[in-house]
């Protein structure tokens, strides 16, 4: 136990070293890392960037993985990184090029007017120093598969540029694949399996982008410029892993599309996939770190809407990283074997805690493994049609965050450059063989689509003005006092489309505590009715977290009214500001694409079908097929023959009310005849229609997310115990925690279908800001006495923006109706919302992997018994009944048939008392 405690104690060594963002963080080393940039110095190194245990591969304790003759000392520095690609491209043409963004400007016209350099790190003398931004592109270039035609990777290096996990590993796995192209290609990817494609097959089918995402935020910290603290943001102290634009609900605290770096690295990768002939591409993952955590690394699906097959291939490339990782980390002992983790050493790092040993990996959406949502993300554009459309993953991996910042720790650094080869070889291996998926349909299903669609048009950037645009503005604040403009409108003979307010802080090597203070821009007059005369917000830099101290700021307006304005007056500012006010003759903050939606959330069964598996016996043909109301109110003839009927959130889509009575009683005497129905989210409210509970028991609300605690009534897991819950307790998946939730998994993302993510609620349930996610549960007591069974639970809060109590009930279960049954699902497919800020359009679904299992559970109507109030103990779900135990399984039909009948009694009674 003394031995795992070694790393830990030393990444303690980097919190005893950090003494606050603002001052130097104790003695560093002002050496770069062993970096070759020539060929002696290659041949002495073994290797343009060696490994953190390089020069220990073959010892105890020591990564058998790790590559080079000598080992890396200290966080790879940006001008060594760049002098070490610049000599891996002239080693190996063939497979390197090395891309100068600034330097396409001049050949390619789309971006002449880009900046294609980051916002800058403030200098003392309120300059900024821009760097250019870098890809390397890694594939072989005398491939005979046209480049056009090879499959496309993107992997996102430290977009927070404290997070050096990224750059640790996603550097050296560019250089595995190049070195071993050229020198042994043969060599399978997935070493520690000895499996996967080989390296020259990699690069003869692919081409795969690395991209430096974060310049300032990772030149900040360099020791060998006496950096004294990595940045998570750029220059202008923005989150630039917040600044990508989305399908769905967007916080309108962020500014898609408007930062340099977003909008740069933006346009080359979505040139690269025009000049594919606009395929998408094949994959990506966004590679961050963070603080301490149960698991060493995380594996994220990213949030929106996706079809089956993008679905069935996510959840195949998680699965596979997993599988790696438990090989390829398990040479330290900080990690546990899958069997024992996490370990019982607990661990409580700066902002966060864990425990050790750690698991290798686990995998899951955002909020089931970090237990907080986001908008904005590079991972989440890259997965997204308005970015890559790839099958995007994003990672975070422990002890690279505010812990090891400061203190570059071997064995810790080892397990990043594992880890990150890991993800990016495990997708690769993953995508290049072709599977297609198709959605299991057990019998004839159909369902009601949801007349309720969501309609709307978004347009493109704004046509530039024949006006010019008022000249740029250069203004010095002292002492937080404030400081008037003037923003000229047509009256002057302009026209300002957008307005950019650049602030830079009095500072020391990019650093300034005076970004503690609110920086708000504010007009004179009358902004809204009601308002009095007087100075009003109109604009505000997001503070995100005032812990890096950045030395700059940064307001975007759309469309700034003429008159005066001024920068709000602040105390907490101490020194000196200096502002440049620039306006552009089209929108600051520009929707990159144009175009209209149309979205109902049944849409989502509708696309299934033509993935639906081929039928299994033509006496049962395999369908998945609408079935209108008309027809059902008309003589209930398009039931016949269906083994599943789903409502999906409209008990009674479209029914008139005077025939709501006729629509339960068909639907109650086919279920009643043997038919399998299916509820989710609002459609519940049809078990008190149907007489199965009281109307009253069923309860909508909303939380910050959907989701179920797969658990029954006793709290026991029903993970692999009832039907529902089938197929969701894979190896690695993770399970959500905090705020007494065990096993809760999410079933839908809430931003792709418009529903607001708060950015401080996380896991308390709407208990810190506000949240709208829909979500539906039935009283436990009026259940269990209609006898039915539990899968999950969730909790609703009930109020407006779920600011009112908390109720717990039954989210997903299934109870008999005569010879039939009713299932349900209360956060599932709910109906899409306009109410939120959704620039770019909504998804028809949010459907997570776990919420596409639980429809596939939902529809699968063969019998089965299940696990209830009355003791009846469940035929396993998959497959005939074993031969060992014929007669148990007869009589256990023939008791769930007696029950079912008394059933079918008491439902006919109620029916007939309405």
């Amino acid at each position: 136990m003394l031995r795992r405690l070694v790393p830990l104690l030393a990444a303690g060594v980097a919190i005893a070293s950090w003494v606050g963002p603002v001052g130097p963080s104790g003695p560093r080393p002002a050496a770069a890392v062993p970096v070759a940039t020539s060929d002696p110095t290659y041949t002495a190194l073994g290797r343009v960037f060696p490994d953190p245990q390089g020069c220990r591969r073959g010892l105890p304790a020591s990564s058998p993985w790790a590559k080079g003759n000598v080992c890396a000392t200290q966080f790879l520095q940006w001008d060594e990184t760049l002098a070490g690609l610049r000599y891996m491209q002239a080693r190996y043409p063939r497979f390197v090029e090395l891309v100068n963004l600034h330097d396409l400007k001049a050949s390619v016209p789309e971006f002449a007017n880009l900046d294609m350099q980051s916002a800058g790190l403030p200098k003392p003398d309120f300059s900024r120093e821009r760097r250019d931004l870098y890809v390397l592109v890694v594939t072989d270039r005398d491939s005979p598969i046209a480049k056009a035609d090879r499959k496309r990777f993107a992997y996102s290096l430290s977009i927070h540029g404290i997070e050096r996990a990224g750059i640790e590993g996603g550097i050296r796995a560019a250089e595995d694949l190049v070195t071993w192209a050229a020198s042994a290609p043969a060599t399978r990817i997935l070493e520690p399996s000895n499996s996967g494609p080989t390296a020259g097959e990699v690069l003869r089918q692919s081409v795969i982008y690395f991209v430096l995402s974060n310049p300032d935020g990772w030149n900040r910290g360099d020791v060998t410029k006496a950096g004294v603290y990595y940045q998570r943001y750029n220059g202008n102290g923005t989150d630039l892993n917040r600044e990508f634009p989305g399908v769905g609900f967007l916080n309108p605290i962020y500014t898609p599309a408007a930062e340099p770096e977003a909008q740069g690295y933006a346009a080359y990768l979505k040139r690269e996939r025009t000049l594919a002939g606009g395929k998408p591409f094949t994959g990506s993952i966004d590679l961050h770190g963070m603080n301490a955590a149960p698991s060493f690394s995380y594996t994220l699906l990213p949030g929106g809407g996706r079809d089956y097959q993008k679905n069935t291939d996510m959840v195949r490339v998680a699965r596979t990283v997993y599988d790696d990782a438990i090989k390829r980390l398990a040479w330290s002992s900080l990690i546990a074997p899958p069997s024992s983790c996490p370990g019982q050493v607990p661990v409580f790092l700066v902002v966060a805690s864990g425990s050790l040993p750690m698991c290798a990996d686990q995998w899951g959406t955002v909020w089931d493994t970090i237990n907080y949502q986001t908008t904005g993300s590079i991972g989440d554009w890259m997965d997204s049609p308005l970015g890559l459309d790839s099958v995007g993953l994003g990672n975070e991996m422990a002890f690279s965050h505010l812990t090891t910042n400061t203190t570059f720790v071997p064995e810790l650094e080892q397990l990043h450059v594992d880890g990150n080869k890991g993800l990016i070889f495990g997708q690769i291996a993953s995508q290049l063989e072709a599977r297609p998926a198709k959605f299991p349909v057990p019998a004839a299903t159909g369902f009601v689509p949801t007349p309720t669609r969501r309609t709307g048009t978004f347009a493109g950037v704004t046509a530039a003005s024949p006006l010019p645009v008022q000249a740029p503005l250069d203004l010095r604040e002292l002492r937080g006092g404030g400081i008037e403009f003037d923003v000229q409108g047509p009256e002057q003979g302009v026209r300002n489309e957008g307005l950019t307010a650049e602030f830079t802080f009095t500072n020391v090597d990019g650093i300034s505590t005076d970004s503690f203070s609110n920086v708000v821009l504010e007009r004179f007059g009358i902004e809204h009715r009601g308002d009095a005369e007087g100075w009003h917000e109109v604009g505000a830099w997001y503070r995100q977290e005032p812990t890096y101290a950045p030395a700059g700021a940064r307001i975007d307006i759309n469309h700034p009214r003429s008159g005066r304005y001024r920068l709000a007056p602040d105390s907490a500012r101490l020194v000196a500001t200096q502002m440049r006010v620039k306006f552009s003759g089209v929108p600051v903050i520009p929707k990159s694409t144009s175009g209209s939606y149309d979205v109902g959330n049944t849409d989502a069964i509708a696309a299934l079908a033509a993935s639906a598996e081929t039928a299994r016996s033509a006496a049962a043909p395999a369908q998945l097929a609408p079935v209108t109301v008309a027809d059902i109110l008309g003589n209930a003839s398009p039931l016949v023959g269906l083994s599943t009927l789903v409502l999906a959130d409209d008990p009674a889509p479209g029914v008139p009310a005077a025939s709501r009575k006729l629509w339960f009683d068909r639907l109650g005497n086919w279920v009643n005849a043997g038919g399998n129905l299916v509820l989710t989210d609002g459609a519940l409210s049809a078990l008190g229609d149907l007489g199965i509970v009281p109307a009253g028991s069923v309860v909508s609300g909303a939380h910050y997310g959907g989701w179920f605690s797969f658990s029954d009534a006793s709290g026991a897991s029903t993970f692999g115990k009832h039907p529902l819950a089938a197929g969701l307790d894979l190896p690695g998946a993770a399970n959500g925690s905090g705020s007494g939730l065990q096993r809760r998994r999410q079933t839908y993302d809430p931003a792709a279908i418009g529903y607001y993510v708060s950015e401080s609620a996380g896991n308390g349930g709407c208990t810190n800001d506000r949240c709208d996610a829909p979500l539906t549960v039935v009283d436990p007591a009026a259940w269990a006495k209609a006898g039915g069974s539990v899968a999950g639970q969730s909790a609703v809060r009930l109020g407006k923006d779920g600011a009112g109590p908390q109720r717990t009930g039954v989210g997903l279960g299934e109870v008999p109706y005569g010879m039939g049954r009713v299932r349900i699902a209360g956060a599932l497919l709910p109906t899409p919302t306009q109410a939120n800020n959704h620039p770019y359009g909504l998804q028809a679904h949010g459907l997570t992997w776990t919420g596409y299992q639980v429809l596939v559970n939902l529809l699968d109507a063969r019998p089965r018994a299940i696990a209830g109030p009355l003791g009846v103990s469940r035929i396993p779900a998959t497959g005939p009944t074993p031969d060992a135990a014929p007669f148990v399984a007869g009589v256990l039909m023939i008791a769930l048939a007696l029950r079912r009948m008394r059933r079918v009694v008491r439902i006919t009674h109620a029916q007939k008392s309405r």
